[in-house]
C-alpha cells in the first residue's frame, strides 16, 4: 500500500496500517529538536529549510521523513508580489513582518517568534478599519509555478499531498490584524468591528482559494484551514460567538474550496473544542487537527466513540507532556494507548499533538515514531 492509499484509506474510515503525518504545517519540529534528533541518530546531514519562521519548524530531512513513515508532503502558495521577508534586530530581539503589516518577536535567546504588534490595534472606529488595504488575494505572484511544483511531486512521490492555507481562519487572522485583547473586546463592545474583520477574512480566503485552487485543485489531495477556538480548558469564547460571527463564514471558505476541488477538507483547531465539534462535522470539515488530547474534554477514547464515524483524527498520537518530560517507555506506552484508541475502523493518521517543541528530548521523539511504525 502506498502512502497516499494508506492516509485516504484512513480518511474513508476503513482499516488497514496505520498512516502517518510527519513534517507538515501542523507536525513538524522545531530547528532545534531536528538538529538534537540527527546528532541522536549520528547522522549528517545538511541544516534544513526553516519551513515556518513563527513557530521555527523545518522541512525535515528526507532521510528523517523516511525513518519516520511520513505519508504526506506540505505545498504552499507563494506570497504576493512587492513583498520579501526580511529581519531586523536590537539589543534583545530579532522582528520580523508579514505582507499583511503583522510584526512578530523573538527574544535572541528564544525559540519561536510571537505577535508583537497588528496594523489595526491602535484604530478606534470601524471607519479607520475599513481604510486599510488588504493584499491580492488574487495576486498571479500567488500562483507562478505552483502548478508545475506539485505536477513535480505528483509524479515523483506517492504521498498525500496537503495545501496549506496562508493565513489563520475567520476568528484567528481577525485577532493577528486587530489583537487578541482588542479583538475580544470587539465581540462584545464593537460587534460592527468583529464582523467585519471576520466577513473580510472570510471573503479574502474564499477568493485565495478558488485562485490557488483554479491552478492545482486537480493535484491536490487535502486542503487545510482552521481556527484556533479553544484554550486547554475551553472555547476562548462563547459557542453562541461563534455562531454569531464565524461558523457561517467558515462554511463559506469550505463552500468555495469544494467547488474547486475535490480534495477532503482538514480543520486545524486548537485546544479543548469539543462543544463545537458538530459544528464543525455540520460544515464540511472532514479531518480534525491536532486533537490535543490534554485539553478538557479532548480524551481519545471518548472523541473516538462520539466522533469516529464521522471525522477522521489527525494528530493526537502522544501527550506533550508525555513526550516532554517522561521517558522511552513512557512515550510508548502513550503513542500505544492512543493508537488503541483511535484507530480501530480507520479515522485516524498518526502525528504528533502540533509540532514537536526545541526542548523535546530527541530519544522520545525517536520512540514516538518507531513505535507507531510498529502498527504498519
Amino acid at each position: 500500500m502506498t502512502s497516499r492509499e494508506r492516509v485516504l484509506n484512513a480518511i474513508r474510515h476503513q482499516d488497514g496500517p496505520l498512516p502517518v503525518d510527519f513534517g507538515g504545517l501542523h507536525s513538524s519540529l522545531h530547528k532545534n529538536a531536528h538538529r538534537a534528533v540527527i546528532k541522536k541518530l549520528g547522522w549528517q546531514v545538511a541544516e534544513p529549510e526553516i519551513q515556518d519562521w513563527f513557530q521555527m519548524i523545518v522541512f525535515p530531512s528526507p532521510e528523517l521523513l523516511e525513518r519516520f513513515g511520513a505519508d504526506c508532503v506540505p505545498v504552499y502558495a507563494n506570497p504576493g508580489s512587492g513583498w520579501t521577508l526580511r529581519f531586523e534586530e536590537d539589543d534583545k530581539n530579532e522582528y520580523m513582518t508579514n505582507e499583511w503589516g503583522i510584526r512578530l518577536r523573538k527574544p535572541k535567546d528564544g525559540y519561536f517568534f510571537d505577535l508583537y504588534s497588528c496594523p489595526l490595534q491602535r484604530m478606534n472606529s470601524l471607519e479607520e478599519i475599513k481604510k486599510y488595504k488588504w493584499p491580492d488575494p488574487e495576486d498571479p505572484a500567488r500562483v507562478k509555478g505552483l502548478r508545475d511544483k506539485v505536477l513535480k511531486l505528483r509524479k515523483e512521490t506517492d504521498k498525500v499531498i496537503i495545501l496549506f492555507n496562508s493565513i489563520g481562519g475567520s476568528h484567528e487572522h481577525s485577532y493577528f490584524m486587530r489583537g487578541l485583547t482588542e479583538l475580544l473586546m470587539d465581540l462584545v463592545a464593537n460587534p460592527d468591528i468583529a464582523d467585519y474583520l471576520a466577513a473580510k477574512t472570510a471573503e479574502w480566503e474564499a477568493a485565495w482559494f478558488t485562485h490557488v485552487l483554479k491552478e492545482i485543485g486537480d493535484l491536490v489531495d487535502i486542503v487545510q484551514v482552521g481556527d484556533d477556538l479553544g484554550s486547554s480548558q475551553g472555547l476562548i469564547f462563547s459557542r453562541q460567538m461563534y455562531l454569531l460571527y464565524y461558523k457561517y463564514r467558515e462554511r463559506s471558505i469550505i463552500d468555495a474550496i469544494r467547488k474547486a476541488s475535490k480534495a477532503h477538507i482538514y480543520f486545524h483547531c486548537c485546544g479543548a473544542v469539543r462543544e463545537v465539534i458538530p459544528d464543525l462535522i455540520d460544515i464540511g470539515v472532514e479531518i480534525l487537527n491536532p486533537v490535543q488530547i490534554q485539553a478538557a474534554g479532548m480524551d481519545s477514547e471518548g472523541l473516538k466513540k462520539e466522533f469516529g464515524k464521522d471525522l477522521t483524527f489527525w494528530g493526537g498520537g502522544c501527550n506533550p507532556k508525555v513526550l516532554t518530560t517522561g521517558n522511552e517507555k513512557d512515550v510508548e506506552a502513550e503513542v500505544r494507548k492512543r493508537i488503541e484508541d483511535f484507530h480501530k475502523d480507520g479515522g485516524f493518521v498518526f502525528a504528533s499533538v502540533h509540532n514537536i517543541q526545541a526542548v523535546d528530548p530527541p530519544e522520545n521523539i525517536i520512540a514516538m515514531f518507531e513505535t507507531a511504525m510498529q502498527y504498519r
